[in-house]
């Protein structure tokens, strides 16, 4: 089916949406990340009922699911009237809004550069916040609904760097539900910045975890999920939670999956499930490079340069190979070099040389 829309003009975009397609992109072109199906510019001032009129074939209102990347907030008086499934937003500029009478029941911010101050939509049921979260400043507006939160915060490459804290959210403070996810070899979570929800009933943790103790603080616990997790040191135990009714771990560390079956004979938990107790060998095999998101050919290769890095004599020839290898990589766009970035961070701590100088040889080779 192909659309023409008059999104910051007359006619101004053309669309062909295959059959099924729920969802749309709305943004700029930026290199190494999925083309937009409808290219603007970040402050483009955008007419957001030309999607007035669409749906799908069940009367639904289509697009479904939209993906915007700017500056216009327009989309939030447009919801006023038009519900809308999913929003993911990635704001180009700091800004104040009010969204508190927009329909939207999934609502993603990706916050990394500029700070957003939002009234949130009173309906949301679920808000995930991607990125850096102490950008955020949420309010609900009144009677507004307190919705479950999905965090996914940037976190360091360094392992041992101090624990990421989860920045005070005050006005999701009666929020019931919680799902963190880290990386599962990069720096840990402080789980001891959930208990400034005392409500939560459920809880999701993946990745790389400290202050797992601190979950104790948590008397209302009745569904809890962890996976790939490596280290899961100081978790309590499942009597600390007598309300608890669901337990699933998948994934972690193999000795507290021990210590959790072993308890699971003692502490009769209604749906349990403890499986894929890892060695810490895997978890290196499987998530210690960030080269996962890659195509696997492409991915192989570079892993291969980076295990000769990671055994060269000497650190320096060993660091700039790698670059050289991966500038011979097909579809090395921004993520891929950030990635890249990584690894070579990854490559100077293992040497145990300053990150500062790896960089300076990683952008002097590289030619991505």
């Amino acid at each position: 089916m192909t659309l023409e829309l008059s999104l910051t003009g007359p006619a101004s975009h053309t669309v062909d949406v295959p059959a099924g397609q729920g969802s749309l992109r709305i943004g700029p072109v930026v290199p190494g990340a999925p083309r937009p199906d409808l290219v603007v510019a970040p402050d483009d001032a955008l007419d957001w009922s030309a999607f007035d009129g669409l749906t799908v074939p069940a009367g639904y209102p289509w697009p479904r699911v939209l993906r915007y990347q700017g500056a216009d907030p327009g989309f939030l008086t447009w919801s006023e009237r038009r519900p809308i499934e999913q929003f993911h937003w990635v704001p180009t500029a700091a800004m104040t809004v009010d969204a508190g009478a927009a329909r939207i029941d999934h609502f993603t911010l990706s916050l990394r550069d500029t700070p957003l101050e939002i009234v949130l939509p009173a309906t949301t049921s679920v808000l995930t916040v991607n990125g850096d979260p102490a950008l955020l400043r949420a309010t609900l507006p009144p009677g507004g609904t307190c919705p479950y939160l999905y965090v996914h915060p940037d976190t360091r490459p360094a392992r041992d760097a101090p624990p990421l804290r989860l920045a005070p959210l005050p006005a999701l403070r009666a929020t019931t539900g919680v799902y963190v996810g880290v990386a599962a070899l990069r720096q840990p979570f402080d789980c001891a910045s959930l208990t400034q929800f005392p409500h939560l009933t459920a809880v999701r943790l993946s990745g790389h975890l400290a202050g797992l103790d601190a979950l104790a603080g948590l008397p209302r616990l009745e569904r809890l999920q962890l996976a790939d997790c490596p280290d899961l040191t100081g978790l309590p135990p499942l009597g600390t939670w007598p309300a608890l009714r669901a337990l699933d771990a998948t994934n972690i560390e193999r000795g507290a999956g021990q210590d959790l079956r072993r308890q699971l004979k003692e502490h009769r938990v209604p749906h349990a499930s403890v499986t894929r107790l890892r060695t810490a060998e895997w978890f290196e095999h499987n998530h210690g490079l960030p080269f996962g998101t890659w195509p696997r050919a492409t991915a192989r290769r570079a892993t291969t340069a980076f295990r000769a890095a990671e055994t060269a004599d000497d650190p320096e020839a060993g660091i700039r190979g790698f670059v050289r290898a991966v500038n011979d990589l097909p579809g090395i766009g921004t993520i891929e070099r950030d990635d890249a970035a990584e690894a070579v961070v990854l490559l100077a701590a293992r040497a145990k040389i300053p990150e500062e100088r790896a960089l300076s040889w990683f952008d002097s080779e590289r030619d991505f």
